[in-house]
């Protein structure tokens, strides 16, 4: 299976109670797109396994567990997952929605100080 065939599918325009906005990004294993809670009235990120994934449960096994592994850590790089719900048999799991771009897009734009290096690889480690 290659990335290409996960692009094709069209957006939702909703999952769950969430309202779909944007695409923020479709790899090998997930889609992940940037969504309205209705309820809370705010912005949050919505990742779901792809279609194409979920005749496969071994993937829908690493998932679920994924979700409820993330839902149980709380640190404050990891971030947090407000639901985990199902649509038509699809799992998805909503995160807080972090804004500011990933680090791939700022590297792109100007090497990082070294002092900024050395925070970000101070509170991952």
């Amino acid at each position: 299976m290659n990335d290409e065939a996960l692009t094709l599918r069209p957006m939702p325009q909703k999952i769950g109670r969430y309202l779909i906005k944007s695409s923020l990004g479709e790899g090998g294993m997930a889609a992940v797109y940037r969504a309205q809670d209705p309820r809370f009235e705010r912005e949050v990120a919505i990742k779901v396994l792809p279609h194409e994934l979920m005749p496969d449960p071994m993937f829908r096994a690493r998932f679920v567990r994924e979700a409820k592994m993330i839902a149980g850590l709380e640190h404050p790089v990891i971030v947090p997952v407000h639901d985990f719900g199902e649509q038509d048999s699809q799992p998805y799991l909503v995160m807080r929605l972090m804004s500011g771009g990933t680090l791939s897009q700022r590297l792109e734009t100007e090497p990082l100080p070294l002092p900024e290096v050395a925070r970000i690889v101070q509170r991952i480690g």
